[in-house]
């Protein structure tokens, strides 16, 4: 199980990296690699960090190893029991967890926690931005980790022996298959796939083009509890960049909406990416300033985050929230809108997908359901309440007037408008009230249901209602 620890519950407790004192050094922890060698060493850290990064003036160093021999040391301690443990992931085949690592929608990041992610997180390439292998200043190997460590000049240390090479039976449909996958690590890391020991010095490779997500927002990759006491902690600085959060997309398991409420605030942001999944990290980030506004409505970071957002990237992260969050957007424009128009276009969002809500709600609670479209009509129509009158099905031209006058005002407005409009494109594409009679517009009506036939529908429905 090299460079990798267990504790009694099966789970992982390695960090992205450590800070040490004697000697003055900064330790990139690459999983896999044998660097739990020199961990052993060195001790306590004296800082650490899950995922963001860890200022420091110390050198910075890393340690990589071959990548079959990598793989094949990650794949065994997720795959064989730990003592009487069973394991991490049970039955998984060398080939499963080569799809695994090329599986888009797992995440490797640790904004989500079961086996299969911690394992890709692992498993991803040594150069991949997550290992942090740019921005090391001395990258040894773990075939020569004893002469490569005493030639940091630390040799005062106690000795640090090298990474066995291990004895590979990796099919060659699979080694192809890592080897395109590892294609980066080979070419910098001076590895070849049949040789086990390194032919060429490493390189470093070039730092990504965007900042990190995790760097940018590193609360939400940590391990600290935030609650609404220090709630502007838990969101990135105001002024962060955007687009690598536009850019990332939140990868998991689909899953349905949550209900619930957690005190810790990074708790109850991870427990929403289930709605997120495929979105972009952008959209998960507005629904976080969200629920800070919610629960610390005075949170001025909370707030100019929000607003930075929809000024600059409403129409990009509108078709990405479900309808719940559009009526959430609509709420928080409502009350925080920087206009007045801002604030009447969020009270109309807000009243149109909560009507919706009503609606549907009274429908499938407290109504029978019914063929659609309906064979039969229960009344000709007339006189609703107030003055009003049913609307006419076969000629009215409601809907489509609606829908064109909020298309001109909501044109007018780019931050709240965007919202509003796509509210009114959810109703016509779900099964709601706008849907079914925008599809009937302009058909002959069904004949008026019997009444006798009406009578007897009414005495059974009040017995059993």
């Amino acid at each position: 199980m090299t460079g990798w620890h267990l504790i009694e519950a099966g789970t992982e407790i390695r960090v992205s990296s450590s800070l040490y004192s004697n000697p003055d050094l900064l330790l990139l922890d690459i999983p896999g690699t044998g660097v739990v060698r020199i961990k052993d060493v060195l001790g306590t850290p004296v800082a650490t960090r899950r995922m963001a990064h860890l200022p420091a003036t110390a050198p910075r160093i890393a340690v990589v190893r071959h990548p079959f021999d990598r793989f094949l040391a990650v794949y065994s301690v997720f795959t064989d029991p730990a003592g009487d443990k069973d394991p991490l992931i049970s039955d998984l085949s060398m080939a499963d967890a080569v799809t695994l690592l090329e599986t888009a929608q797992i995440p490797f990041d640790r904004s989500r926690a079961y086996p299969q992610a911690d394992m890709k997180h692992a498993l991803m390439p040594m150069t991949h931005p997550v290992n942090r292998l740019h921005e090391a200043e001395h990258i040894l190997r773990a075939e020569n980790l004893s002469q490569d460590w005493s030639e940091l000049g630390f040799n005062t240390l106690q000795s640090i022996s090298d990474e066995p090479p291990l004895q590979r039976d990796i099919p060659p449909d699979i080694a192809a298959r890592l080897q395109a996958l590892y294609a980066e690590d080979f070419d910098h890391l001076g590895y070849t796939p049949d040789l086990s020991h390194p032919t060429a010095a490493p390189l470093k490779p070039n730092p990504p083009a965007e900042p990190l997500v995790w760097d940018q927002w590193p609360a939400l990759f940590e391990d600290e509890a935030l609650k609404a006491d220090r709630a502007q902690d838990a969101l990135p600085a105001t002024d962060v960049p955007l687009e690598p959060f536009l850019d990332m997309k939140v990868a998991g398991r689909r899953g349905p909406t949550w209900t619930g409420r957690d005190a810790d605030l990074i708790a109850h942001f991870r427990k929403l990416q289930p709605e997120f999944a495929d979105a972009s990290r952008l959209a998960h980030l507005l629904a976080a300033c969200i629920v800070v506004l919610r629960r610390a409505a005075d949170c001025a970071e909370a707030l100019e985050l929000f607003h930075r957002i929809m000024k600059n990237h409403a129409q990009d992260v509108v078709s990405q929230l479900n309808l719940r969050w559009l009526a959430s957007v609509s709420d928080t424009l409502a009350d925080h809108g920087v206009t007045q128009g801002q604030r009447a276009l969020g009270i109309a969002g807000s009243l149109l997908a909560n009507t919706l809500k009503l609606t549907e709600t009274e429908r499938r609670v407290y109504g029978p359901s019914r063929p659609w479209p309906p064979k039969v009509r229960w009344s000709k129509g007339g006189p609703l309440f107030d003055g009003m009158i049913t609307f006419w099905v076969e000629k009215g031209e409601m809907i489509d007037r609606m829908r064109a006058r909020l298309n001109d005002v909501a044109s007018e407005d780019q931050v709240a408008g965007p919202v509003v409009r796509e509210i009114m494109q959810r109703a016509h594409r779900h099964d709601t009230v706008y849907r079914r009679f925008a599809e009937m517009a302009g058909q002959p009506s069904p004949e008026v249901m019997d009444a006798e036939l009406q009578a007897d529908l009414r005495a059974l429905l009040r017995d059993a209602l």
